[in-house]
């Protein structure tokens, strides 16, 4: 039971507001949006590294540095969540968490902590989410669309028109479990990225079999690897809004090049928190582009989040 809970008294908050908190394998986020005559406004959002997968790979509980800056998390976004009704909350908790040994305790204490309760979703729940995220902000919604989004302990591919999901799946691998897997202590080698790299291939192969009944025109690739990569080749000048197979040989060149990950803090564009973390989720992101033929990819700023908020909106409407 999740005590102290942020909604005593709703009547004091602002039925207007509406919030998701995303509990991930790399990052812990919160999103904030104001919703008047059918329009939404982010008026805040947080984010904090605190790296679950990190402690998946090694079988145990999660290590005390972990549940802390999980922690310290929560208390921050319970601070940011202070003003908005429960009813228009979601927490959800992904591949990480649904991962836990020790997924109850974790659970009980971090809903604790936060005041609300934590729902741990399926793959399946989360391309959902990530599909009405996307569609959202989608000019032509009825145009297939192929998503990719490479997250910190999984990855989901998924094929929708509109926020119509034609085929989707969701597959363990993470821009953190790849990284800390593939790149041990954080060097970088030619071997390396071909072994990451193939292994994301090999997975991919499993599930080929979903897609080949469907047909899509767009490309689109959301969160933290996704934007990054953008973000970077945007300041090399070999894009703009998106994603070339060139531009990514060429990034990956430069990452290889660099030895080690402290050598990607010299990488203009690139966070110093997202480095450790940057070539694992590169070499996943290479063999979707290589596994379905991709030249070219946008990049949608919208995912899983503000997928959560606009189900609730629907919800509350119907």
């Amino acid at each position: 039971m999740v005590r102290n809970p942020v909604d005593i008294n709703d009547d004091s908050k602002d039925p207007t507001l509406y919030a998701a908190a995303d509990l991930g394998s790399n990052s812990f986020h919160v999103i904030i949006t104001r919703c008047t005559k059918d329009r939404l406004t982010v008026i805040d959002r947080a984010r904090a590294v605190v790296r679950l997968a990190d402690d998946i790979e090694k079988g145990k509980a999660l290590q005390i540095e972990t549940q802390q800056r999980a922690f310290e998390a929560l208390r921050h976004f319970r601070f940011l969540l202070k003003k908005v009704p429960a009813s228009n909350v979601r927490v959800v908790g992904t591949s990480a968490i649904r991962q836990l040994s020790d997924q109850g305790s974790f659970v009980a204490a971090a809903g604790d902590i936060l005041g609300l309760p934590i729902e741990i979703i399926t793959g399946t729940e989360e391309a959902r989410l990530i599909n009405l995220g996307v569609a959202g902000t989608m000019k032509n919604p009825d145009v297939a669309r192929l998503i990719a989004d490479i997250g910190g302990g999984s990855t989901e591919i998924i094929v929708a028109k509109d926020t119509t999901i034609l085929a989707a799946e969701s597959l363990s691998m993470g821009c953190v479990t790849f990284s800390k897997n593939f790149f041990p202590k954080g060097k970088i080698t030619p071997a390396l990225f071909k072994q990451a790299q193939a292994a994301a291939g090999d997975l991919l192969e499993t599930v080929m079999g979903s897609f080949n009944s469907v047909t899509w025109h767009d490309v689109i690739g959301t969160s933290g690897t996704v934007k990054t990569t953008r973000k970077v080749i945007n300041y090399q000048g070999q894009g703009i809004k998106e994603i070339s197979i060139a531009a990514l040989d060429s990034l990956i060149d430069t990452v290889v090049s660099a030895g080690h990950v402290d050598g990607l803090l010299n990488i203009r564009g690139l966070a110093r928190d997202r480095a450790p973390v940057f070539p694992g989720g590169l070499a996943i992101l290479k063999s979707i582009m290589n596994r379905f033929a991709i030249k070219n990819m946008k990049v949608s700023k919208t995912a899983m989040r503000e997928g959560i908020i606009l189900d609730l909106l629907r919800k509350k409407k119907h």
